[in-house]
């Protein structure tokens, strides 16, 4: 979607961008199938760092727009994963009331695809992913295994995702 640049705040990944990623990766036949993990990389991750130092990186970003959680619930996705804070896009100043939520987002839900995902399509949701070098790497098809902290009674827990997989390129 950025020709190689990071996404702006607030950018909305619709469904028609997620089938022009899989047709640009060659993976349109194959297409999402149930069970299938989806990680997307929007660039924002590589500006992650100490949130005293840049504090913009926790306030704002692209995200899933409602379309396109929906598309992934029905096909059966467990778990999509972006290299950014939010699932949901979130405009500047929209955590501070000075904005709202992005075009498209259900009134009443500001956080609509990550309450999408959780409570009506059961697709676990994972923030923060380091997807620089498996996106540098054309990496787009592989097995992913996620490992998660041993926590009782817990609700989430930081883990570390694992992906085994060959280059496309």
């Amino acid at each position: 979607m950025g020709n190689g640049e990071a996404l702006d705040a607030g950018v909305v990944i619709t469904k028609a961008d997620i089938d022009s990623m899989m047709a640009a990766q060659g993976m349109s036949e194959r297409g999402i199938l149930p069970g299938d993990a989806v990680f997307i990389h929007t660039g924002w991750g590589e500006r992650w760092s100490d949130p005293a130092q840049d504090p913009e990186y926790y306030g704002m970003g692209p995200g899933l727009g409602y379309d396109a959680a929906q598309y992934l619930g029905k096909q059966g996705v467990v778990v999509v994963s972006l290299d950014n804070p939010f699932t949901d896009p979130v405009l500047r100043g929209q955590l501070q009331g000075k904005a709202g939520p992005a075009k498209g987002t259900p009134a009443g839900l500001p956080f609509a695809i990550h309450h999408h995902n959780l409570s009506q399509a059961g697709v676990l949701q994972i923030q923060n992913s380091r997807l620089r070098d498996i996106a540098a790497d054309k990496v787009w098809s592989f097995c992913t295994m996620i490992l998660p902290l041993r926590i009782d009674g817990g609700s989430g827990s930081p883990v570390r995702p694992v992906a085994i997989g060959a280059s496309a390129g």
